[in-house]
């Protein structure tokens, strides 16, 4: 019993992400989920209340899969500029297995600030998102203090991977449709966007 209803309550998320990444928060409805995921509309809501509350668990739960992916190269004892690689790496293979977040993800915090209020809640939790993002802090600080890289506030250098790697995404069906690409020369496009990405970072850092 207990696992018919872990299922149900699977089938339920997996069919609220797609369809929300799909039409964004106000396109879905939890009929339109509830069809997808082929159990009644009374199971969605037995489950999660709210469609509001369903989707934050779609919504933030995306950042929580990226934050503790990243958290791992972080916590490597490694030199700075593999750690900034290994982090490039995740960052673009979450995004190869999600790829239509970055529209979902703007959509959401330009045309809903409380969605930004969630998010910076989210980001403050400790010990995990929080935990990340000081770590991330630490690593650019000692290798500023060691004479690695050159000087940069920490939060700029986040900004700078989160530009290079999410417009890679964002701009991916454009330049596909543009240049009448298939999908293995958009793979080639972001296997090259993301080794770009790093020499511009590696070569803005140095000293």
């Amino acid at each position: 019993m207990r696992n018919n209803t872990s299922n149900t309550e699977s089938q339920i998320l997996a069919s609220a992400e797609k369809l929300f990444i799909e039409k964004g928060f106000k396109g879905t409805s939890t009929t339109a989920i509830a069809k997808d995921a082929g159990c009644n509309q009374a199971l969605v809501h037995y489950y999660f209340r709210t469609k509001e509350n369903l989707f934050q668990k779609v919504f933030l739960g995306k950042f929580k899969q990226l934050f503790e992916q990243i958290k791992v190269p972080l916590e490597r004892e490694t030199d700075f500029f593999s750690k900034l690689e290994n982090m490039v790496d995740v960052y673009f293979n979450f995004m190869i297995q999600n790829p239509k977040i970055p529209y979902f993800i703007f959509n959401e915090l330009i045309t809903n600030p409380r969605r930004r209020k969630q998010l910076r809640e989210l980001f403050m939790q400790k010990p995990h998102q929080d935990d990340v993002y000081h770590q991330f802090c630490a690593s650019v600080e000692k290798a500023i203090s060691q004479g690695v890289i050159r000087d940069i506030e920490p939060l700029d250098l986040l900004m700078d991977v989160g530009s290079l790697v999410v417009f890679s995404f964002l701009m991916a069906p454009i330049i596909t449709d543009f240049l009448d690409l298939d999908q293995s020369h958009l793979t080639d496009f972001v296997d090259h966007r993301k080794r770009e990405a790093l020499t511009l970072l590696f070569q803005g850092l140095r000293v």
